[in-house]
């Protein structure tokens, strides 16, 4: 049974679909519409144009796509000290130098690469900034798109969700390979949800990573979803949950629901949220993590699975994936593209840019300044010595310049 707003009141703004690059705050939003989005726009059209994209462009009309961009960036607290204003949680702005080790002024924002994974689902509207005026949890803005459907009369649309500060390796033949998979859980008429997971060691999710539990299939790549398991607190309740080959399959985020569950998921919400005890204490919503997040995606896609199953949800497995918005996996990061991983949906040139700026200053112990802290030290040299050996989080200690003289 459907479920209709009582005493709502939203935009009458026609929803349409396209990919929306989702904000916590106003303050964010603004950073990212200015440093992000409209320097994008270019590359992201060039994307969309691509032979590669255009297989996807018959989901556009019937899918929302999201680009989860901003929280507070308190992890990145201490790196922010170092490297200037522009840094956080989403955005550690890399300055691209050409083959001569000069400054192109362009940068690279790690939702950028997220953004090209969404490119092919561009509409003529573009990448849509979509920021929330109260932070209601990671899901929020997905809630909000849904009840206005619903509020317009018109059926859910599926979502696809990628989180801005989350890195995939994909095929440099085949870059779009995670979003085929998401075409290919919308194309199936039994399935109803489909998450990305990747390999871990049990030692490496200990408080720190959810995990799948997942059964195997005849693919070497797509598994069964047979639950979720929070942040394992030990290795031996990790391993519980380990596959035959004694990995466990981590949630990296990224998943799909198609629009018929969607549809079901809105009804509990809405249905939950006119309980008066919801009312009183927001944390006991249908998808709530706590008071201040009513919405929460991993809570949503939990009750996504209890409800259909595991013959209707599957988990496509990635072999390479980091979270960026971690300060050391950031760090690990730039390794990654020294050897010119998790490019393969940027422009060749683009790449290479962004290979040869890493390349050069990549060692094991430090990471590139931004503009702004070049500047705040008056020169890169300044700079190199003034942030040398700063303590930051993690074990990275060293914060360094790019070195235009190499």
């Amino acid at each position: 049974m459907k479920v209709n707003f009582t005493n709502q009141s939203y935009s009458s703004v026609p929803s349409f679909s396209s990919v929306y690059v989702t904000t916590s705050t106003k303050n964010n939003g603004d950073f990212v519409e200015k440093e992000v989005i409209k320097p994008f726009k270019p590359i992201s059209e060039r994307i969309s144009k691509l032979e590669a994209s255009q297989e996807f462009k018959s989901l556009i009309p019937d899918t929302n796509t999201f680009v989860l961009a901003a929280g507070s960036g308190s992890r990145f607290k201490e790196l922010a000290q170092t490297q200037g204003e522009l840094v956080n949680k989403i955005s550690y702005s890399m300055i691209l130098l050409n083959r001569n080790g000069i400054p192109t002024g362009k940068h690279l924002h790690m939702l950028d690469l997220p953004m090209a994974m969404a490119s092919p689902m561009i509409d003529d509207k573009g990448l849509i900034r979509k920021n929330a005026e109260v932070a209601q949890g990671s899901f929020a803005e997905v809630v909000d798109e849904a009840k206005k459907l619903r509020q317009q009369g018109l059926e859910q649309k599926n979502v696809i969700v990628m989180c801005g500060d989350n890195l995939f390796d994909t095929d440099k033949n085949d870059p779009f390979e995670l979003l085929r998979f998401c075409k290919d859980i919308i194309n199936d008429p039994n399935q109803k949800m489909g998450l990305i997971g990747v390999e871990r060691e049990p030692e490496e999710v200990i408080n720190r990573f959810g995990v799948l539990k997942v059964e195997e299939t005849d693919s070497d790549k797509i598994m069964k979803l047979d639950g979720f398991v929070e942040k394992p607190k030990t290795v031996d309740s990790a391993l519980r949950f380990a596959t035959e080959d004694g990995k466990c399959i981590a949630n990296t985020g990224m998943f799909v629901i198609k629009k018929e569950a969607m549809e079901w998921l809105l009804d509990e919400i809405i249905s939950q949220e006119e309980k008066p005890e919801t009312k009183a204490d927001p944390s006991k919503g249908f998808i709530a993590r706590s008071a201040k997040e009513p919405y929460d995606f991993s809570a949503a896609c939990e009750k996504v699975q209890a409800k259909y199953g595991k013959e209707n949800c599957s988990v496509r497995i990635i072999d390479t994936w980091e979270d960026a918005g971690e300060p050391q996996a950031l760090y690990r990061t730039l390794g990654e593209y020294q050897k010119g991983h998790f490019l393969s949906c940027l422009p060749e040139p683009m790449q290479q840019q962004i290979r040869y700026s890493a390349a050069k200053i990549y060692d094991g112990h430090t990471l590139l300044a931004s503009e702004d802290a070049v500047n705040k030290y008056g020169s890169a040299q300044n700079a190199t010595q003034a942030l040398k050996g700063i303590k930051t989080v993690d074990g990275v200690t060293t914060v360094t310049h790019i070195d235009t003289n190499i």
